[in-house]
């Protein structure tokens, strides 16, 4: 009887990881619109004749570059949530998160 509850334990605990997971994988994909959102905003506000395009490029580039990274990190956790590695997969998206904030180029 005790093995049944523990059974019932591990599976729910493994149900919680997985909608973690889910979860997690929908904040990085999120996080990809966010910066190229960034990117379109930038574009489209800096628009003038005189602020040259490298100006622009140099602004753009580091939501571009934060855009592709989560890119990145989000199908390498697919492919981690595919082969039931979930706690990776928050692990993950976790530290790409928290790089996000802190990594500029």
């Amino acid at each position: 009887m005790e093995t049944k509850q523990q059974l019932i334990r591990v599976d729910k605990i493994k149900d919680n990881l997985k909608k973690g997971a889910k979860v997690a994988l929908i904040l990085l994909l999120l996080n990809v619109v966010r910066q190229l959102a960034a990117v379109y905003q930038t574009r489209y506000q800096l628009v003038s004749p005189l602020i040259p395009e490298s100006t622009i490029w140099e602004i753009s580039k580091q939501f571009i570059f934060h855009a592709i990274v989560s890119a990145i990190a989000s199908i390498v956790g697919l492919f981690l949530y595919f082969f039931d590695k979930y706690l990776l997969v928050i692990i993950l998206v976790a530290l790409v998160l928290i790089a996000d904030r802190f990594i500029y180029v």
